[in-house]
């Protein structure tokens, strides 16, 4: 197969990633569905803490899933591996934050 279906395999399937990302890093942030955050990750979050661990947590999902969608976009225009620096980033931070809200709140 060309480069060009390869791309939009590509793009395809970040973008469908990042929209699931997305959409479940939003449950978390705004709707405060910690059940949605596996239990071992928040089992020893305080009452008190849920809602700034839900934020941080779904904000790092949820810059996760923009990343993967940027990068997905990107693969329709860009054909050459620097479509994936987005997504890159986007884990990065993301990963960043995950890792924060957990140090922070689960002890």
């Amino acid at each position: 197969m060309s480069d060009l279906v390869w791309f939009i395999v590509i793009g395809v399937l970040l973008v469908l990633l990042g929209i699931v990302f997305i959409m479940l890093g939003w449950k978390i942030w705004k709707k405060q569905r910690l059940d949605l955050i596996i239990s071992y990750h928040s089992d020893k979050v305080r009452d008190e803490n849920k809602q700034a661990y839900c934020t941080l947590s779904g904000s790092g999902i949820f810059v996760m899933g923009f990343g993967f969608l940027v990068s997905g976009i990107c693969a329709f225009f860009i054909r050459s591996a620097s479509v994936f620096a987005p997504m890159t980033a986007g884990l990065v931070l993301g990963i960043a934050l995950l890792i924060l809200a957990v140090a922070k709140y689960n002890r």
